[in-house]
Parts: C-alpha cells; structure tokens; sequence
C-alpha cells in the first residue's frame, strides 16, 4: 500500500494551527522599571508599590483589578497561588528618591503585569504595564503616574 504524504504547505498550516493558542497568549515586554518620587524630601509617606507579574490569566483576570481588591486578596492569593504571581515591592520611605527593583527570573513569561500602590485611591484600576518596555513609576501627592520612557 503507497504511503500518502502531506504537501508541504498542509504540515506548515497543521504546525501553524497548533501553535496558534500559544500565541495568542501575551507575554510581557517588560525590561526595566524605575520609581521616582515627586514628593518633597520631608513629606511623611510611607507606601509601597507593588510590581504583579501574572503567569496564569485566570488570576489576574480580564476585568480591572482596584487597589482595593488586590490589597484585600494578596495573602489568601500568595498562600493558594503563590507559584502563578511573582510580586516585586518596593517600600517608599519617607525621603524616598528613586529605586531600581529586579524583576523576577521569569517575568518575560507573564501574560498580565500589574502597578499597585497603597498610596493610590483603593478605588483606582491598576495600571496594565505588560505591552510596555521601559517604564517610570513617579509618585506625587495624588498617587501614581506611569509612563513608558
């Protein structure tokens, strides 16, 4: 009996259909990240952003996640599904200047990368830096501005 092969571009479309979820799944373009302080050296805040590096969607979700929800979620998530999040905080003494912080070893892996701060209105979306390079986190007296530098 002759064995019947696959033209070509029939093994392409087959490879290009199997391959086509992962990559409809986002990844971050996330390189570096900078805070900065706009506040006056002698204002009194002691606050903390936190950088959420989402691995999993079904956390993080489609729909805003509020300050308020992420600060009242974070324990009960970090012991149930601590191993689909990495978070990166950083304290913001007052004083504060600026800071560099690390990201985690797999951050490029992240589907969703999330900006919260205590500073902000609980209220306020966090800010979806995920398709962004390089971004700057300044902090004033209103709570947060992001950008991409």
């Amino acid at each position: 009996m002759p064995v019947r092969r696959l033209p070509v571009s029939a093994l392409a479309l087959l490879a290009m259909l199997l391959c086509w979820p992962l990559a409809l799944q986002a990844q971050s373009a996330l390189e570096s990240v900078r805070i900065t302080s706009r506040m006056d050296l002698n204002s009194i805040l002691i606050s903390g952003v936190d950088i959420v590096f989402f691995y999993d969607d079904s956390i993080a979700g489609a729909e805003p996640m509020t300050a308020f929800s992420w600060y009242s979620r974070k324990r009960q998530l970090r012991e149930t599904q601590g191993e689909h999040f990495d978070i990166v905080n950083t304290v913001i003494p007052q004083g504060f200047d600026s800071a560099t912080p690390t990201l985690p070893t797999r951050h490029r892996e992240a589907v969703r990368v999330l900006v919260f701060s205590e500073h902000q209105n609980p209220q306020s979306a966090a800010f979806d830096i995920t398709a962004m390079r390089i971004v700057l986190i300044e902090i004033d007296q209103f709570g947060l501005l992001v950008s991409e530098r």
